[in-house]
């Protein structure tokens, strides 16, 4: 699944992998870099989302929530299956990572 210009999901039996397209030099084949390893769709979405808002450097409130707008609505035309992302808690998050 393409996510954006530079982004795509893939998964397999164990992992839901996240790529970055990595622009060739000199004319060949653009590549795809591996760059998140996730359990479930909806943690990859939330590592792109938290991804794009550090890459703007968090140069100020007006530009991180622009970026995270931007962003939240390339998830939501991205037409997944009803339920498959589910919000997940500060809890969860928490009980997750103790496991």
């Amino acid at each position: 699944m393409i996510v954006g210009s530079k982004h795509k999901i893939e998964s397999d039996d164990l992992n839901v992998t996240v790529y970055e397209k990595r622009e060739s030099k000199e004319g060949k084949e653009d590549t795809w870099r591996p760059i998140g390893y996730f359990s479930r769709i909806d943690n990859a979405l939330k590592f792109l989302v938290d991804r794009g808002v550090k890459e703007t450097g968090l140069k100020d409130l007006k530009t991180v929530a622009q970026k995270q707008q931007e962003l939240y609505e390339l998830i939501e035309s991205l037409e997944l299956p009803r339920n498959s992302v589910q919000p997940v808690s500060c809890h969860e998050k928490a009980l997750a990572v103790a496991e």
